[in-house]
């Protein structure tokens, strides 16, 4: 069994923290099915990444795997990891890190990511206040300039198998176990194989699969370019100060929300919390969805619902600007 493994451009990858109810597998396995339920697409891949120290807590990667993605022959598996899982970690810190394609702010504590955000180009100062104030990672006087862009190199431990063990403990039940510990042992010796992959051959095989994705990327970039016109507009406003942070968190919304008679029909703000309900038949799926909210200064951690009878629920967190 041949097996690639195919690293997710930061760009196209969603990420959100959550808190688990116990530090067991158990736990984990029920959040995975309830991301898999709120997926609006067959190709969404989700991972779930607990803490190393606080077992409670856990980070959440959502990205989307094409269906055309061309396999060549049947002993031919590929595996996908989101970018940022495939660098070296850090234990504590702040850094900027250069992306496959932009780059990427990341807050580690206690050897977990903690907080990111994605940018198409490396972001200022007002951007980097904003993106630690969401992490509430501000207290007092402290450095706020953005660090240096970090050309950080590629595991030596690439976690391979994560997605298809996730997989396994979602679908395991007491009847299966013995047929999941045959899998996983079988996983454990592709393992090996996989390794000298990413040595050898596995930069090849990225690139290759990097550019059958141009066309999608492509695609995405073309609607942040079209919200920057209307985003030049908000930041004019964003002069008169942080009042207008609930105006910016409505207007990002209702500007990348298209499709056939969608309308406002309800939203909600609850410790800094919008929630927004929208009725008609949206243009985008979830995570698509989801890629152009996030790519908005004023929204973080955003989530997308879809629900019966053509309502759509959209929750995000308003970043807090800084006073002017």
């Amino acid at each position: 069994m041949h097996t690639d493994l195919l690293v997710v451009s930061r760009a196209l990858c969603s990420f959100r923290r959550i808190t688990l109810s116990s530090g067991s597998r158990n736990a984990i396995k029920a959040e995975l099915l309830k991301a898999k339920r709120e997926s609006v697409s067959d190709y969404d891949v989700c991972q779930i990444v607990q803490d190393p120290v606080n077992r409670k807590a856990a980070s959440v990667w959502t990205w989307t795997v094409a269906d055309d993605l061309d396999l060549g022959q049947e002993n031919h598996s590929i595996v996908s990891l989101p970018e940022t899982l495939a660098r070296e970690p850090m234990q504590e810190g702040r850094r900027l890190v250069q992306c496959l394609e932009g780059v990427e702010g990341q807050i580690w504590q206690d050897g977990a990511l903690i907080a990111s955000r994605w940018w198409q180009q490396e972001p200022d100062q007002g951007q980097w206040i904003t993106f630690l104030r969401s992490a509430r990672q501000i207290s007092g006087e402290e450095e706020t300039m953005p660090p240096p862009v970090q050309d950080v190199p590629w595991r030596s431990d690439l976690p391979v198998l994560r997605s298809t063990i996730n997989a396994l403990q979602a679908y395991a039940t007491p009847v299966r176990l013995l047929f999941m510990v045959g899998i996983i042992f079988g996983a454990m010796v592709l393992y090996n194989g996989a390794q000298y992959l990413h040595y050898v051959s596995a930069t090849k095989g990225i690139q290759a699969q990097i550019n059958a994705r141009k066309g999608l990327v492509s695609e995405v970039l073309k609607e942040r370019n079209r919200a920057v016109q209307s985003l030049r507009m908000i930041d004019k406003l964003g002069q008169f100060g942080s009042p207008l942070t609930l105006l910016y968190g409505v207007t990002g919304i209702l500007e990348k929300v298209q499709g056939k008679n969608t309308k406002l029909t309800k939203f909600t703000l609850f410790d800094n919390q919008l929630t927004m309900q929208i009725t008609g038949e949206p243009d985008q799926d979830g995570a698509t969805l989801v890629k152009k909210l996030e790519s908005d200064d004023a929204l973080e951690n955003v989530t997308v619902n879809f629900k019966p009878r053509n309502k759509v629920e959209i929750k995000g967190q308003l970043a807090v600007r800084p006073a002017n």
